[in-house]
């Protein structure tokens, strides 16, 4: 299984690495090691996380309060965002309807 992050999703990481770094020094290098664990956890066995929405999974991270969602395409897990939990979870149904 492969990892492959939709562009909102290089956009979420990005504001959320760049959030943390202001926050306290090496912060968004921790953010990234703990959403990097968590592909890892998708990769290994991606269907384990629950679905929310149609074929969407939601997959948490472990010390950082975020959920990263995604479809499985042929062999590929598609990341559609890597969200806060205090985000509206429903901007991920517009992404899904742009990656159909």
């Amino acid at each position: 299984m492969k990892i492959r992050l939709s562009p909102f999703a290089e956009k979420d990481l990005d504001e959320s690495v760049e959030y943390f770094d202001k926050q306290k020094e090496g912060l968004g290098d921790e953010f990234v090691n703990e959403v990097v664990e968590t592909f890892e956890r998708i990769k290994e066995n991606p269907t384990q996380f629950p679905k929310v929405h149609k074929d969407v999974r939601k997959a948490k991270t472990n010390s950082f309060s975020f959920n990263i969602f995604f479809t499985i395409q042929d062999a590929i897990a598609y990341i559609l965002g890597v969200f806060h939990t205090s985000r509206n979870p429903k901007t991920m149904k517009t992404r899904y309807k742009s990656n159909k």
